[in-house]
């Protein structure tokens, strides 16, 4: 029955799934998120920007993601996935061409950073975990890490292949490289992905828990007066603040200490294939085992990670670059499912959006004051460590999570 079970939920959700995985994987936290590091020397060599300026343009695109997320969700609640998502792609690519046009100002940079989110905030996780939650019940852990994990795919190929490009065409010839990605997957995105599943297999046993599910759950002032949202909150805020500045950094950090180009790029890569795993193995797993244990397991690996780097040098970057692809790979996975399992769907988007909101506050100030760090300091050793020591609080809130009602 089991087997039957995930046949039936494969079977009728394989191609919304293809479409997730496509869209998270072109998606702006995707695409920029995991380019940033590429960026780095050439626009200090260029323009002269100071490291800590360069990372606020992830505070920029942070800051329009935390006021607009909920928002971004309401509309997909409203108006359906595709017409949204296609307002988002389109506007979100073509503020990628503003990029080779910079002519020195930090201002140009943060305002085209704003301008990309301010579009491509609907066309993120808010977006196709919903179409996932919506097909996928039984199998709701290991659908979302399979949707999740093209960004790990993506975080292997943009630094494997995008630095060497970049090193030899020029980075302004890189943002055009990713319109053009874009441009060329979008439609296949847009005619797979899907709200829910049509109302003619409603027949069907394992198609009525999705229906039912789509349908129910709390509302959002219902959500955000229950005291496992805010611990969700904070455990997600904490998470981002700790680790995700550390991705962008993680480039520069290997540049810094005389690695080779090719060098680079393998450990690079090697965070990415992690990502990738994390994602899928994370999603496995949280069918299977209480998922407020597996987070405590999962950030208890990262933050051992962080403090062998930051503690034992550089010897020690290919175990952190292992774990922090891992870490990375499981936060959104990890939102997701705790979303839909103690909200439910019917208002799963607005839900949804003010969490990933407070998560991506995390991950706005977190890059900025790594980069404060580096240019005091001259290395990022002692954000490795604030990194492990802002984990321990995550690990704890993790551990005080109510069980699920259907569990």
């Amino acid at each position: 029955m089991q087997s039957a079970q995930v046949d039936n939920e494969f079977k009728r959700g394989w191609s919304v799934l293809l479409a997730a995985f496509i869209g998270m994987g072109i998606s702006m936290p995707s695409m920029i998120y995991y380019s940033a590091g590429i960026w780095v020397r050439p626009w200090q060599d260029e323009f002269g920007w100071s490291r800590a300026e360069i990372g606020g343009q992830t505070t920029a695109i942070v800051l329009v993601m935390m006021l607009l997320l909920p928002f971004a969700g309401r509309l997909i609640d409203r108006y359906g996935l595709r017409s949204v998502i296609a307002i988002a792609f389109l506007g979100y690519g073509t503020f990628l061409l503003g990029f080779p046009l910079m002519a020195g100002s930090i201002w140009e940079l943060y305002v085209l950073s704003a301008g990309l989110a301010i579009f491509g905030v609907a066309a993120t996780a808010v977006a196709f975990t919903r179409a996932v939650n919506a097909f996928f019940v039984k199998y709701r852990g290991l659908a979302l890490g399979i949707c999740l994990a093209s960004t790990g795919v993506m975080a292997y190929l943009m630094p494997r292949f995008m630095t060497p490009f970049v090193a030899e065409n020029g980075w302004r010839t890189g943002y055009v490289a990713m319109f053009l990605i874009i441009i060329v997957l979008f439609p296949i995105v847009y005619l797979l992905i899907r709200d829910a599943p049509e109302d003619g297999t409603q027949d069907k046993p394992d198609n009525n828990d999705m229906l039912a599910a789509a349908e129910t759950g709390l509302t959002f002032t219902q959500a955000v007066r229950t005291a496992t949202f805010w611990k969700l909150g904070g455990l997600f805020f904490l998470v981002s603040l700790a680790v995700l500045g550390l991705i962008p950094a993680f480039i520069p950090l290997l540049q810094d200490n005389g690695m080779t180009l090719a060098e680079v790029g393998r450990l690079a890569g090697i965070m990415g294939v992690s990502v990738m795993l994390g994602r899928l193995l994370v999603g496995f797993l949280l069918d299977r085992i209480f998922a407020p244990y597996l987070t405590a397991v999962v950030f208890s690996l990262v933050a051992l990670g962080c403090f062998a780097l930051g503690w034992g040098g550089i010897g020690f970057a290919l175990p952190a670059a292992i774990a922090l692809g891992f870490g990375v790979g499981a936060e959104v996975d990890l939102l997701g499912y705790y979303t839909a399992r103690y909200f439910g769907l019917a208002h799963y988007g607005v839900i949804y959006g003010l969490l990933y909101s407070i998560f991506v506050f995390g991950a706005g100030i977190s890059p900025v004051y790594i980069g404060y760090v580096w240019d005091v300091t001259g290395n990022y050793d002692i954000a490795l460590i604030l990194a492990t020591l802002l984990l321990i609080p995550a690990i704890v809130l993790s551990l005080v999570l109510p069980k699920f009602e259907n569990s």
